[in-house]
């Protein structure tokens, strides 16, 4: 064979396979297919992707494609609405298991990371399945989806993990939505289906710990949250929340076990210089638990808002329910759960109460309880901080207060942090029957004072111990005609009559008005649009309007896994006194 005809026959063989090559990921206008579900052929997409399109398209694939590796997408700067859709229905909660993303690597990090673009940028990924079947856990989750864009839409997808790990995560400046989604975590998991690390970086944050979220106002009922509506929650913890994030968490189905807790927050001081979670809204979810759970809610940092939820207990299996359907903790008083280094190395212990020396960054208005402590449950916007630990790698011991000037060595320190009650009402929780079961559980009495860090429902329905509501103490409910005239400063009343967020047709409405000073009521919160915005710009066919009666759940087997040893303790017949740890 000639040297010619061997360079034209070679010429051929290498177009031939970039041909081949080419097809991996063919366009169609603003659209990119994906040949396949592999990884390859997703990641070639990817490759392709530019600031003008809209959508990559990922085909079925029931049986499932492992992916080796971290596949990593930075949606191209400039595009202002892309989407990444499986072909799972967009009408069917968790998308039917059509396509089918199995994570077969061995290592920690995720096995698809997202970085969306500009915060008015818009991003939806939907209709795809993500499966852990076995191997190493997962510290961030199997899919991060992170970045600036402020309109996020994560929906009718279905995380499935066999073993204790955490399944997702949203960190970065992130706001959107996620709904009609199921995700089913290995039977006694004491992991997180969803992370929401989502303020972190937010307003300039220079470390990126939450800062420059606990500066700025918290906006109950406003749009700067993740919304978490109308999924599916199969065992294991519901979701963790710290770098100051902040989450509404409503018209969920939760079926729990032991030992997690359904709804959880991190604090500060529970993971070196990061901040705790900000802020927080829980309402109009069902919480079904299948044994004896330490707590439903369990909220560790931050102010927020409680109601209209389902907790039912019951005598199955000796007792099935909640203990506590929500707790409120102060963690720094302590090492029961988290060893604080000393300031300036650390935060320090709030109060003297366990080594008998406070820290500078509580407000110490009790020497022995710290009272406040910093970024408790029941405190909000305060003082900008800044600066750094040596021993985390976040700065050298120099954290600031910037209105101040004062440093952790300086009594001055400590942020003047707003006080910003928890309001909770209207919520169906019912006892275990012969068992020890609390509305609110406060583990930290002489810090978290009732009628002044928290308000309860006062209702002949409620096991607050309040039966009727006159203005004094707690939170009302009714219409805006029967309203107490008179009232004493921090009370709230829930007008059922009023407000028109509630756009599904059916639920009810209402708002909530807080006494602001002695006998004068003002309108203090009203729940975000709901449907979301996102949602109801592509609504799908027969949204349920109760998911608790509609939505299914998956029929995924699953295999128990030993749950971690930092968990939650789970309630037992004789709870025992120490206080739960939280999953990591």
């Amino acid at each position: 064979m000639t040297k010619t005809l061997k360079t034209i026959l070679f010429g051929l063989l290498m177009s031939a396979f970039c041909s081949a090559e080419a097809q991996t990921c063919t366009a169609s206008g603003t659209k990119l297919n994906a040949a396949t579900c592999n990884q390859a052929d997703v990641q070639a997409c990817f490759t392709a992707a530019t600031s003008s399109t809209t959508v990559i398209n990922i085909p079925a694939c029931s049986g499932g494609s492992t992916w080796g590796s971290e596949t990593t997408f930075t949606v191209p700067s400039g595009n202002t609405s892309l989407s990444i859709l499986g072909a799972g229905s967009l009408t069917t909660p968790g998308g039917g298991d059509q396509t089918v993303i199995i994570d077969g690597s061995n290592s920690t990090s995720p096995i698809l990371q997202i970085f969306t673009a500009a915060a008015s940028s818009t991003f939806r990924i939907a209709g795809i399945t993500f499966e852990l079947n076995s191997g190493t856990t997962k510290n961030n989750g199997i899919v991060i989806i992170g970045g600036s864009s402020q309109h996020i839409r994560t929906d009718h997808v279905h995380f499935v993990s066999a073993v204790n790990s955490n399944v997702f995560q949203f960190s970065g400046c992130v706001y959107g939505v996620l709904d009609h989604s199921i995700f089913d975590e290995a039977a006694g998991s004491t992991s997180n289906s969803v992370r929401l690390y989502n303020q972190g970086p937010c307003y300039g944050d220079a470390l990126g710990v939450g800062d420059q979220a606990w500066a700025h106002s918290t906006g109950l009922g406003g749009p700067n949250f993740m919304f978490v509506e109308n999924n599916v929650f199969n065992n294991g913890a519901g979701d963790d929340c710290t770098d100051g994030g902040s989450f509404v968490w409503r018209f969920n189905t939760m079926n729990t076990t032991a030992p997690a807790p359904s709804v959880q927050t991190h604090p500060t001081g529970g993971g070196g210089r990061i901040r705790g979670c900000r802020a927080w809204e829980v309402y109009q979810n069902q919480f079904l638990a299948s044994n004896y759970i330490n707590a439903a809610l369990w909220m560790s940092s931050g102010t927020g808002v409680v109601w209209g939820n389902t907790a039912p207990g019951s005598s199955a299996g000796g007792g099935a329910g909640y203990q506590n359907f929500l707790e409120l903790l102060s963690m720094r008083q302590s090492n029961s759960t988290y060893s604080e280094s000393a300031p300036p190395n650390g935060w320090g212990y709030c109060g003297t109460a366990y080594n008998g020396t406070g820290s500078n960054w509580d407000q110490n208005l009790s020497a022995s309880s710290g009272r406040s402590c910093l970024d408790q449950p029941g405190r909000g916007i305060g003082d900008l901080l800044t600066g750094g630990f040596t021993f985390d790698g976040s700065g050298s011991n120099n954290v600031t207060n910037t209105a101040t000037g004062c440093t952790s060595s300086s009594p001055c320190a400590a942020p003047r942090q707003a006080s910003e009650p928890i309001y909770e009402w209207m919520d169906n929780y019912s006892a275990v029957p012969q068992n020890p079961s609390n509305l609110v559980a406060n583990s930290n009495p002489s810090a978290l004072i009732a009628n002044s860090d928290y308000y309860t429902w006062c209702s002949a329905s409620s096991l607050s111990g309040c039966t009727s509501f006159n203005g004094t103490v707690g939170v009302g409910s009714g219409t805006l005609a029967a309203r107490p005239s008179t009232c004493t400063t921090g009370v709230a009343y829930w007008a059922t009559d009023q407000g028109s967020w509630n756009n599904s047709g059916s639920g009810g409405q209402g708002q909530l008005f807080k006494c602001t000073s002695t006998n004068t009521w003002t309108l203090f919160y009203t729940p975000y649009t709901y449907p979301h915005p996102l949602v109801a710009s592509s609504p799908a066919p027969g949204i349920p309007v109760n998911p608790q009666a509609t939505l299914q759940t998956s029929t995924t087997t699953q295999t128990t896994s030993k749950p971690a040893a930092k968990v939650s303790k789970p309630a037992t017949q004789t709870p025992q006194p120490t206080v739960p740890k939280p999953p990591q």
